[in-house]
């Protein structure tokens, strides 16, 4: 295969011994609740142990990683989860502030947005309006690149995920509405099985014809918006947990992360 190597600590810049002008480039950004298996989702695309998982909440920063996958260059972005039935104004700021930066971390923005759905656990009215709030938090728009990935397919034994639906609750298929019937199953158990990889790509690919190969981005006034805000309460969390570090030295240095995040955003 072709030699290629990642530059700039994990950003979605690729140099490579061959021309890449032929590879399809695919930015994608992981959401979902906790125990949704995005991390795990993640590197199942990657087919590489690139993010960490088996932690009680092992995701409190956005990462990025990168690879090449059926002849395709692969961004994928893991975030962190929300509780699965909490409203939005239960999760916690730092959260909510990684999953707007999200869309920052792979310009010129996603092509698709991953709904990690746990297909073990019952779709309910609170886990809906807990997803949508979520999701509202990059915009009404987002739908439009989002499809609904499945997780622990494993768990659906002899069933379809077809009849799975139909036998859950109406608003797993509202769900399924918003996204325009874009839907599709992992299973994370079993990585050797790199054809449900390659079937998700090219979901992905149909979706991008659909949308003109466009990335999902915010209009330039609600961009504005967005990032002075972005910025003045990522600097405010920042500094509340440089404070906390210090006190702490062993904890995760998330608000130095968030300070350098704020100046790269600033400088752009």
């Amino acid at each position: 295969s072709k030699q290629w190597s990642i530059l700039n600590n994990g950003q979605n810049t690729f140099s490579c011994v061959d021309d890449l002008q032929d590879r399809t480039q695919i930015q994608i950004v992981m959401l979902g609740a906790s125990w949704a298996s995005r991390s795990s989702a993640g590197n199942l695309i990657l087919g590489k142990e690139s993010f960490e998982v088996g932690g009680p909440r092992t995701t409190v920063c956005c990462n990025v990683k990168n690879a090449a996958v059926d002849e395709k260059l692969l961004t994928v972005v893991d975030t962190p989860g929300w509780y699965y039935n909490y409203p939005v104004e239960k999760t916690p700021e730092m959260d909510k502030l990684e999953i707007r930066r999200s869309v920052h971390l792979c310009a010129p923005g996603p092509n698709a947005i991953l709904l990690t759905i746990p297909i073990a656990i019952s779709y309910d009215r609170t886990v809906h309006t807990a997803v949508e709030e979520h999701m509202s938090l990059l915009g009404e728009k987002v739908w439009n690149h989002t499809i609904v990935l499945f997780t622990w397919g494993d768990c659906l034994g002899d069933t379809t995920i077809e009849e799975r639906i139909e036998k859950e609750d109406k608003h797993l298929e509202l769900l399924i509405e918003k996204c325009e019937n874009r839907y599709h199953v992992f299973n994370c158990k079993n990585h050797t099985d790199r054809t449900q990889v390659t079937e998700l790509l090219e979901k992905i690919e149909e979706m991008m014809m659909e949308n003109n190969n466009s990335h999902y981005t915010l209009t330039e006034e609600t961009w504005k918006k967005h990032e002075e805000e972005l910025i003045e309460r990522m600097l405010e969390v920042a500094v509340a947990d440089l404070d906390a570090e210090s006190k702490q030295p062993f904890a995760r240095r998330r608000g130095t992360h968030f300070m350098e995040d704020c100046f790269l955003i600033l400088v752009e």
